[in-house]
Formats: structure tokens, sequence, C-alpha cells
């Protein structure tokens, strides 16, 4: 294979990878700092100049390419014309899939770029020299087959025998657990460093249902950083009450098997509001308290009946712990309140609006909402990260909230409510025929009467009228 045309001098740039995979670290030990050393001294005897090290470990080389972390980085730097030639101590080290190696290969070729297995000979420039190519990865495929089927015989009698069998170091382990001999065998037991931890996790998810608020509660409680896809992982594990691909009393359980069944097995994680079966009646028309972000709509079931579900409405900033409001809001208890105050609040801010044009006095233009609104956000967000003390984040709190109200207050009055429209709505029953329409015409009803719900923690406090 050629080199680059637009190299440096004579000068080749070269990548090295080495490559084990966890197969290969069970039966052989394969080491990654000897072909690194194998390959470092290769690119010196040629005189060749080491862009990088690209290190894959832990992964079979059977494994999508595009979905290995360290060949991604590789072939961005191949993309980016950063590399002449990589490096390999063999063949199977670069692949042991055909249709991937050619797919990469086209990448290569696209790009200039050429390859050398340092203890191999090959000639891609010739037909036969392909055809070489092509065969040993044959070869190289079917031996990874065989070997992952001898892997599955080997940890499946393990397994049977309640022995460990997890391989990589302490960060690939189940959270929770660790290996430890007990009467000369390699068992799975508790972690003591954990354990605490884990068990805060399952007792919260037992109580709660919730395995992303107890998620929260244990990196909160404990000082540790783990995302929510981490603690999910942790939560569908079965493992946690002991069994383990079937195999019953595998290990100590942190929760009964029919806890975990009835709250993991039947949890839903919270959908995308964007389904078009599903309708929201007040999307738009509530914002935070508190940082005056919209809140989302949503939907959950319930934990004792997962076939019910109901819709809510959260702020999304207080999901990603830059607002302190982490309240949801039930839509079923926004209608019911709408459904019973709706006409007394018109007919108050009627009342209201009558006495101040007898009083024909004006209140000064509004303050800027949403300015206020972004203050509060941004004060959130100094707070979280610790830059400011709780007395001055609830001062001015306080302050700005009050600003907020107060501008509310300003703007409805300042642009006075069409009363006419208001007092012929009132002389309607206009309540009448709600239950009979569908969902989204009751949404459409809600729209076209209310331009926002005001709220204070989980309860509606007021509404401010469309017209």
């Amino acid at each position: 294979m050629s080199s680059l045309p637009y190299s440096t001098g004579s000068v080749l740039r070269v990548a090295l990878y080495p490559r084990v995979s966890t197969e290969e670290q069970f039966l052989r030990g394969y080491s990654l700092q000897t072909q690194e050393e194998v390959l470092t001294q290769y690119a010196n005897e040629h005189g060749y100049k080491i862009v990088n090290v690209y290190r894959d470990e832990g992964h079979s080389a059977r494994k999508p390419a595009l979905k290995r972390k360290v060949m991604q980085d590789l072939l961005a730097d191949v993309q980016a014309g950063k590399i002449d030639r990589i490096l390999f101590i063999k063949l199977d080290r670069w692949f042991r899939n055909v249709r991937e190696y050619h797919k990469i290969q086209e990448i290569l070729e696209a790009h200039g770029v050429t390859w050398q297995a340092t203890m191999e000979d090959y000639n891609t420039a010739t037909a036969d020299g392909r055809l070489k190519v092509n065969i040993m990865l044959s070869v190289a495929e079917n031996e990874s087959d065989r070997t992952s089927e001898r892997i599955k015989f080997v940890f499946d009698g393990k397994r049977r025998r309640k022995e460990w069998c997890f391989t990589g170091g302490p960060g690939q382990w189940p959270y929770g657990y660790m290996p430890q001999v007990v009467d000369g065998v390699k068992r799975c037991v508790k972690n003591p460093e954990v354990e605490p931890i884990v068990q805060d996790f399952w007792d919260y998810v037992l109580k709660y249902s919730s395995v992303r608020k107890a998620g929260m509660y244990c990196c909160e409680k404990y000082g540790i950083t783990r995302n929510y896809r981490t603690w999910m992982v942790t939560a569908r594990s079965e493992l946690y009450t002991g069994t383990f691909h079937g195999v019953e009393e595998y290990c100590e359980p942190y929760i009964s098997r029919a806890d975990w069944e009835r709250i993991i097995l039947g949890h839903e994680v919270i959908k995308k509001t964007q389904s078009p079966d599903r309708v929201y009646l007040f999307t738009g028309l509530i914002r935070c308290p508190v940082c005056g972000n919209t809140l989302k709509a949503t939907f959950k079931t319930y934990p004792n009946d997962r076939s019910k579900e109901y819709n809510g409405y959260r702020c999304n900033n207080g999901r990603l712990r830059t607002c302190t409001f982490r309240h949801q809001l039930s839509e079923k208890k926004i209608e019911k309140y709408l459904l019973a105050n709706i006409r007394q609040d018109l007919e108050s801010l009627v009342i209201h609006a009558e006495a101040e044009e007898t009083k024909k006095q004006r209140k000064p233009k509004a303050r800027d909402i949403i300015a206020l609104s972004e203050q509060l956000r941004r004060l959130n967000v100094i707070y979280m990260a610790g830059n400011i003390s709780d007395e001055e984040y609830a001062a001015e709190t306080k302050r700005l909230k009050s600003e907020i109200e107060k501008a509310k207050a300003e703007e409805s009055e300042s642009k006075p409510a069409n009363l006419e429209k208001i007092r012929a709505l009132l002389s309607q029953d206009f309540l009448a025929a709600y239950d009979t329409l569908d969902k989204e015409d009751q949404q459409r009803f809600w729209r076209s009467l209310i331009s926002e719900i005001y709220i204070d923690g989980t309860k509606v406090t007021g509404i401010r009228p469309r017209f």
C-alpha cells in the first residue's frame, strides 16, 4: 500500500494501534504494553514519526468498529489528515470481521492512509495480496467465533458453580459487589465500601418507586457522581435480587425478587411529549415560579398500577439541578381547580377592572418579566455552583420573586382585559358541555380562555385571561 502524497518530507506520520480483547485477557493475558513497546521500536527503527497511540483495551475486534471509542478517535484523526500510516502487530489486532475491515478500508483509502502489520507481510497492491488479506480475516473471524463459544462455555460453568465471573477492574464490576475468596472459591460478595449506598438506593426505590429520585438522593447524600443512565443500568440488573442468568442464590441480594419485578420490570421511564397520540391540556400555559422557565409536559404511570397513566408538568431546569423547583404538577388537579374556580376568577377580574376604571388611574409600564426570570435562573445556577451563601441566595430570591409578581400585576393592570368579552362569556353556561368534549377540544377550550396559569408550589393560585 502506498504512503500519503502529502506527507511531511520523507517522514511518515504513524499511529500505533495496540488492541487486546476481554477474551484474550482472560485466556492469554495479552499485554497492551508489550504491543506498544514492539510498535514503538518498529517505528523508531524505520524513522517514522509517532503521532499518537490508540490503545483499544477490553473490546472484541468483532464489535462494530464505529462503535468503539478508540476506533472513532483514530478515524477522526485519519479524516483530519494527521496520519499517514497505522501500525499494529498482526492483522487480527486490526480486525477479525471481513465486512468491518472493508468499511474502514474505504475510509483509509479515501484519505490516502496505509496500514502495516509489523509481524506479518501483506501486499494489498495485487489481487493475490488482497485475497490473502480476506482469507486471513476469514480465518481470524472463525477463530474469534470459536473463542467466544469457549468463553461462553467457561462462564456458563462458573455461573452454575456460583463463582465470580466478571472481567476487568473495579470500575467494571457490578456496583455494590466485589470478588472474594470464600472456602477456596472466588465468590461474588457485597462490597462493604459502597454497600450502604447501594442499600440506600434500593430502599428508596422500594419506598418511592423512582429510580431517578433514588439516584439523586444517593448522589447528594454520599457526595458521589453517577448519572441517571448508570443508576438505571444498576436498577435493571437482576443480580441485585441474588439471581444471575437464571442461577438463584448466586450472591447476597439487595432487594427481593418479588419487589424487583413489581417495581423495575413494571417501571417505565418518562416518555417524550411529542407523541401524536397524547394530548396535554395546558402545554405552554404554566411557568416555573422559581426560574420562569415554561414547564414541560410529561406523563408517568401509577406505581401500583402500571397500566394507568397520568399527565403532569415539571421544570426541566429542576431536573438539571439548575433550579430549586422540583415539583411535578398533576394535570388532573389543575383541571379540577379550573373547573371549580375559573368563573369566580373571571368575575373577580371584572370587578377589579371596573374598580380601576372608576378610579381612572393607569399603572406605570410593567417591568420586563422575562429579564427578571432570567436573573432568577442565573441566581439558581450560581447558588448550585456554591458561589453564594444560603442567606444571600434566600434574600435575593425573595427580592426577585417579589419583583416578578409585582411586574405581572402591573402588566395585567396596564393591559386591561376585554371586559365585554368576559361579561358575554359569564352570561353563558360555558362549562356545561366541557365533559362532552374530547381531549383536543378541551385543550382548545382552555387555550381560548387562558394565556397563563399561576402556581405556587403544586397549587394553582390564579389565571391570566387570553382576552
